[in-house]
């Protein structure tokens, strides 16, 4: 029994001995393991976080989601679009098999959209004006411009809804004002240069009869008138000039002809004078002689 006692200490000696570097080695996996751990509890928690974030902005999505569909309401795509036979009015493949009619006395407003490289397109309001099982007229609730229409792509998938967000339904309407406000500035300024296109032309008119007044017309040569009006007042004038310089040439020369006439007949007055006075003065020296 004493024996067995020393080789139970001596084999608990040696398990001690045998087990020191298990124990150092189960130390630094239990520390390894602890900092795992505390690192897996901190990615946990931010991932935690995340989630918690993640989840509140899916909600937030999912709101506005909800609130832009219920503003936009139902839509309808179209098999195929085509022009009508009124200016701006769509032929429709939908009909009242899809609920794509009016409704009793009221006329629906539906707004279309068009295909484009970029997207869906807005084409405008149009009103269901009649409607078939399969099929729908549509005119536009809109004051059309001249050649809209041209621009639209006729073909399928046009899409139609039934309501647009009020904020991009004033928007457009907005736009449609200021567009009817620039129409009538354009209507007003083509009416402006129309009456300034019809002043000119009457200017020119005018101007062209002033200029047959001033330089005359052939074209009057063999008709009975007068001679200013075939051959304009500017050679008239200078016809009439020129015969009145003649005659206030020769008027010129009969005054000048009178006044040498009047210098005569006054040097000869004087000369008469002259010799009566002398006359006069020799009438007693004479008579004086005859008594001596």
């Amino acid at each position: 029994m004493k024996k067995f006692g020393i080789w139970l200490v001596i084999l608990v000696m040696l398990l001690a001995l045998a087990g020191t570097p298990l124990a150092s080695r189960l130390v630094q996996v239990r520390g390894s393991w602890q900092k795992k751990t505390a690192e897996a509890k901190v990615k946990v928690l931010e991932l935690r976080k995340k989630s918690a974030e993640a989840e509140k902005a899916v909600e937030i999505a999912k709101g506005e989601l909800q609130a832009t569909i219920h503003g936009w309401e139902r839509y309808w795509t179209a098999p195929q679009v085509v022009a009508g036979r009124q200016p701006g009015t769509l032929a429709v493949s939908l009909g009242t098999n899809v609920g794509f009619a009016p409704a009793g006395n009221v006329i629906p407003i539906v707004y279309a959209f068009q295909p484009s490289a970029e997207g869906m397109v807005y084409v405008g309001a149009f009103k269901i004006s009649a409607a078939q099982e399969a099929q729908a007229a549509l005119t536009p609730n809109w004051r059309l411009r001249p050649d809209e229409d041209k621009t639209w792509r006729y073909g399928p998938n046009w899409r139609f809804r039934s309501n647009i967000p009020l904020q991009h339904r004033t928007q457009f309407s907005n736009y449609e004002k200021t567009m009817l406000i620039k129409d009538e500035l354009v209507a007003q300024q083509e009416r402006n240069l129309e009456y300034q296109k019809n002043a000119k032309e009457k200017a020119i008119e005018q101007l062209d009869l002033r200029m047959k007044e001033l330089n005359g017309d052939p074209a009057l040569a063999k008709q009975n008138l007068d001679k200013y009006l075939i051959e304009g007042y500017h050679k008239s004038v200078g016809d009439l000039e020129g015969e009145r310089n003649l005659t206030q040439g020769e008027v010129d020369d009969l005054r000048r002809q009178i006044k040498r006439t009047r210098d005569e007949i006054e040097r000869l007055t004087k000369e008469n004078e002259r010799l009566a006075d002398q006359a006069a003065g020799d009438v007693p020296r004479a008579a004086a002689n005859n008594k001596q």
